[in-house]
């Protein structure tokens, strides 16, 4: 019923271009029982991960055949809002979109579950742009430290 309603209520799960994404473990190879894609609209994306094992897996998402697309509609610089949809994370984080593309974050997702990241674009307001600058100054500290 939830997944139902998630995609009556997301257009963007109905009606996005499909682009197809593909799940690599943390020594960057190709994990064929992770299917991962994207649906893509001009403002709203959405990420879908799902684990097709019977064991919990780690993975990452590489999110490069997205590069093209957002590359032509827009900069860089733009700041993203993204929320993941599923899990029982709820405070939206925010990335330029370049940096929410290269992020290499791992994931977890329990056998036969699925992992669902809205990414939209955020409006031009500078509150936001700067707490993006912020968050993405402490993201980089983070990964320093940890090597």
């Amino acid at each position: 019923m939830h997944r139902r309603r998630l995609r009556k209520e997301k257009l963007v799960l109905r009606y996005g271009e499909l682009i197809m994404l593909t799940a690599k473990n943390e020594q960057n190879e190709y994990m064929e029982n992770i299917l991962a894609y994207a649906r893509y609209s001009l403002m709203e994306t959405m990420i879908i991960a799902t684990n097709m094992s019977d064991t919990p897996q780690k993975f990452l998402v590489d999110m490069q055949n997205l590069l093209p697309t957002f590359k032509k509609a827009y900069p860089n610089n733009t700041v993203v809002m993204v929320k993941t949809i599923i899990s029982g994370e709820t405070d939206p984080e925010y990335y330029f979109l370049r940096e929410f593309v290269e992020a290499r974050n791992v994931r977890n997702l329990p056998a036969y579950r699925s992992l669902m990241v809205s990414v939209t674009i955020c409006d031009d307001d500078q509150f936001i742009f700067k707490k993006c600058l912020t968050n993405s100054i402490e993201r980089t500290k983070r990964n320093l430290l940890a090597g």
